[in-house]
């Protein structure tokens, strides 16, 4: 399968329960897909991109590793952490009221822990070395 910006917006919204966009508008879950391409490229030794999403013309998401699950689930945190955060907002507009449990239905530990793998996997096939010696 192809990756680009429709066919992960498309399984962005199957993942969401809104493929009709009745919830999350395509335009926010194009930002949300953004988000997590810029989190995941903290890790990633070369840049990310992704077909129609900002004028790129071909994907490279999963060239060397199938980076496109984790996408998905980073955009679907963002996603719904934004919709937490507006409804929390519209009903409790006092921002102390905010838990983070709230805003995120897995941990950010858990996250990032995924992150580092990604990390140490590109680090043990890189060659060049991480630290320069002098």
């Amino acid at each position: 399968m192809s990756v680009n910006l429709t066919s992960l917006t498309a399984r962005l919204q199957v993942l969401l329960d809104d493929p009709d966009e009745a919830i999350w508008s395509g335009t926010l879950l194009e930002e949300c897909i953004r988000l997590a391409v810029a989190e995941v490229q903290r890790v990633c030794p070369y840049a990310l991109t992704i077909a129609g999403l900002d004028d790129a013309m071909e994907s490279n998401l999963d060239q060397d590793l199938r980076l496109s699950p984790l996408v998905l689930q980073l955009a679907q945190r963002q996603a719904l952490r934004q919709r937490q955060v507006q409804r929390s907002e519209r009903f409790h507009p006092d921002p102390q009221r905010l838990r983070q449990e709230l805003l995120s239905p897995v941990s950010d530990e858990g996250f990032q822990s995924v992150l580092d793998q990604v990390r140490r996997y590109f680090l043990q096939r890189s060659s060049t070395s991480p630290i320069d010696f002098y």
